[in-house]
């Protein structure tokens, strides 16, 4: 069995339809992001009745820290994923291979996208892959770095972070939205771009996913 890791529902939703058919392959959703979604793998793991997975892909969205990347540019995160998993893995050249960085927050800014990009080399972000990856070590559970780039190293956030994505639930903050947005008319056009863009990568990450789990699994 092959165990899909999302830390979001929003992340996963595409994918879905593929999953259920698929008896080889199976979605985690852990449900939290950043420090909170390795202890939330550690809990999956453990409440795992059967057998524990014969690969585990970390999946979702990452922002680019580099130039050149577009909207829904599937990635494989090199440094987080098994050498011997990689040697078998055939991908085209729509997909990019490069190191992921897991950083302690969401990269709001640009400047902050550009400064992670030229200190890491990175070619994208995020904020659970290092956190699932070291669970994964400690049961020595095979993993596979997945993600797809759903904003651009150019690109800053909208809206603050915090109100996009809480650290601590998982989920946007609805009420502190509209209060934000009633305060910022002028984010919204932007905001509804992100909204726009996150559903590019929606469809992308599953497509990606099917190519792979068919491929290994």
């Amino acid at each position: 069995m092959i165990a899909v890791v999302f830390a979001l529902e929003f992340e996963s939703s595409y994918f879905k339809a593929h999953a259920k058919s698929s008896p080889l392959t199976e979605i985690w959703l852990l449900g939290l992001t950043g420090r909170h979604s390795g202890p939330a793998m550690e809990k999956r793991i453990r409440e795992e009745k059967g057998p524990l997975p014969k690969l585990v892909i970390s999946a979702g969205f990452a922002g680019g820290l580099q130039p050149g990347l577009a909207i829904g540019d599937l990635m494989i995160g090199e440094n987080f994923s098994d050498p011997a998993i990689l040697g078998r893995l055939k991908t085209g050249p729509d997909w990019k291979r490069g190191d992921l960085f897991t950083a302690d927050e969401m990269a709001e800014t640009a400047e902050t996208k550009h400064r992670l990009g030229r200190e890491t080399g990175a070619l994208a972000v995020d904020i659970e892959t290092a956190h699932v990856h070291a669970v994964c070590r400690k049961w020595n559970l095979p993993m596979l770095s997945v993600r797809c780039i759903s904003d651009l190293v150019d690109d800053t956030l909208p809206v603050p972070a915090p109100l996009l994505l809480s650290p601590d639930t998982g989920r946007p903050d609805p009420f502190g939205l509209f209060k934000y947005f009633v305060t910022h008319p002028q984010c919204i056009p932007g905001f509804n771009a992100l909204i726009k863009n996150a559903r590019t990568a929606q469809a992308r990450i599953a497509g990606g996913l099917k190519e792979i789990t068919d491929q290994l699994g």
